[in-house]
């Protein structure tokens, strides 16, 4: 890995794992413009339901559900 300065541009690949259930799995690379790998993120998120105040059962049909182009999210 290597140090980000302030100005520096970077690259940002997202990877989503979306699995089954309730959450899924996010993994981001930032890289500097000669490629250089400088962070590795990895997360893990669900959707809520607002009026439920609970995760949807299903992560990705809740994406795929709104998601104009679900190919994008990988779906």
């Amino acid at each position: 890995h290597s140090e980000l300065l302030g100005g520096d541009a970077v690259e940002v690949t997202v990877e989503p794992d979306w699995g089954e259930g309730r959450t899924y799995r996010l993994r981001q690379e930032l890289r500097l413009s000669d490629k250089t790998l400088a962070a590795e993120v990895t997360s893990v998120s669900g959707l809520l339901d607002l009026n439920s105040r609970c995760l949807l059962p299903d992560a990705a049909e809740g994406w795929r559900s709104v998601a104009t182009t679900p190919e994008q999210l990988g779906l």
